[in-house]
């Protein structure tokens, strides 16, 4: 029925349809970034420099109650936030490069883990997506040879799980409503054009779309497949 948007540090609501737009903040002092509606559509959370470093903070999402400020991590800047199916996580990044995990009802953060190279752009760009259940946080980050890896952490174990190698670039992992597929894109077709102008070979197009079986009882969609004639049923 609505979206959030940020524009010119406030968060206005805004109807598909019918209603008035709505002004959530109105704070002249101090600027909201990167709002995300929580999955139960009742509130909105955001990141908000009223006490004068950006705090994770959330509020009902018909404007109708005050700000909660939920962390109190200090000086620093944090980027896009993503909630968790049950509505008690909400997972982001951070300009030291960290990947967290803060709990909504304590305020907790946790680091789960640390990028390398993530700097403005892609701690700008940086997204995670959660299984159905909650358990389980998918999100890629470049490594050593500087390439996008996928990573799963298990929010239940406290875990870290390393899905793809490091040959070639993956990254975009998106769970399947059922969590039988890992969804992503991965960059691994390979055919090079010679420059007419420059002695210069060009990769373009390399990026696919890819599924990874998340579990060893699920095939792969593109797994081989064989007809064969159905057995004859016998009279009794």
């Amino acid at each position: 029925k609505r979206a959030v948007f940020e524009a010119r540090g406030e968060l206005f609501s805004l109807p598909a349809e019918h209603g008035p737009i709505i002004n959530l903040t109105r704070t002249s002092g101090a600027a909201e970034r990167y709002p995300a509606w929580s999955p139960d559509g009742k509130n909105i959370a955001y990141l908000s420099d009223s006490s004068g470093e950006y705090e994770l903070s959330v509020r009902p999402a018909d404007g109708s109650g005050a700000e909660k400020t939920i962390t109190r991590m200090g000086p620093g800047f944090r980027y896009n936030l993503f909630w968790s199916p049950d509505g008690q996580k909400i997972a982001f990044a951070d300009q030291a490069m960290n990947i967290n995990l803060a709990d909504v009802a304590t305020g907790k953060v946790t680091a789960i883990d640390k990028g390398i190279s993530m700097f403005q752009g892609e701690l700008e760009g940086f997204r995670a997506s959660w299984s159905e259940d909650s358990r389980w946080l998918a999100y890629s980050r470049s490594v050593a040879n500087f390439n996008a890896v996928i990573f799963l952490y298990d929010a239940k174990e406290n875990k870290l799980h390393r899905v793809t190698e490091d040959f070639y670039s993956a990254m975009a992992p998106t769970f399947d409503p059922e969590g039988k597929y890992l969804y992503c894109l991965t960059n691994r077709t390979f055919e090079p054009s010679y420059s007419d102008v420059d002695n210069t070979w060009i990769y373009a197009n390399t990026t696919n779309i890819a599924a990874i079986s998340l579990r060893k009882d699920v095939p792969s969609p593109l797994a081989p497949r064989n007809d064969v004639e159905a057995e004859a049923k016998k009279d009794e």
